[in-house]
């Protein structure tokens, strides 16, 4: 009959030991010591062998951060966050089209865009944008119209509509307006000329 038990830990030990003493004793000092090898594979060898469970610092790209625009996203559902449906792509695409929404259409919560421009705003590749979109539409945070051309009748765009669940719960009627008015002095103006 089989044996199906797992090793223990002692037992996994010792026979690495056994594996070790097997092992030349010439190849165990190079490993301690470092010493450089007779042949140039030998070197490649051990200088693997020496670093072959490091992190390496260099494996992934480092973009330039982007410049600060003051844009933000607005407050959203935690929903979005806690959903297990959808990936952390679809997240970060719902994030940037709440954010071009709120800076564009902030009353109406519909953004006429293209998939094109989401592609270049989230770095990723057509089709992973439209599987974010259709992640999205099925989770009904958004819903997506298709927006034909006058004369042709062909696709000009997407006309994405922000949906209640995408929203928290003191924000489903609407986003809160500007503070301030844009365009009004930050203080009064009056006594400017006055030494205090």
């Amino acid at each position: 009959m089989l044996d199906y038990r797992l090793p223990t830990e002692s037992e996994l030990m010792a026979g690495a030991k056994r594996a070790l003493a097997r092992r030349p004793k010439q190849y165990r000092t190079w490993i301690a010591e470092g010493a450089p090898p007779e042949h140039p594979s030998d070197e490649r060898r051990m200088r693997s062998l020496r670093s072959c469970h490091r992190p390496s610092h260099d494996i992934r790209h480092q973009y330039e951060p982007p410049a600060d625009t003051g844009a933000y996203v607005p407050e959203l559902s935690a929903r979005l966050d806690n959903d297990r449906n959808l990936t952390d792509g679809a997240r970060r695409c719902a994030r940037k089209i709440a954010e071009l929404t709120y800076r564009s259409n902030r009353a109406g919560r519909a953004l006429d865009v293209t998939v094109s421009y989401l592609v270049k705003a989230l770095g990723r590749c057509r089709r992973s944008v439209q599987r974010y979109l259709r992640q999205l539409e099925e989770g009904e945070y958004i819903r997506a119209d298709v927006v034909a051309g006058s004369r042709s009748r062909m696709c000009v765009g997407l006309l994405i509509t922000l949906c209640t669940p995408l929203f928290p719960r003191h924000h489903k009627k609407k986003w809160p307006g500007r503070l301030t008015n844009p365009g009004a002095a930050q203080e009064s103006q009056n006594q400017r000329f006055i030494d205090s």
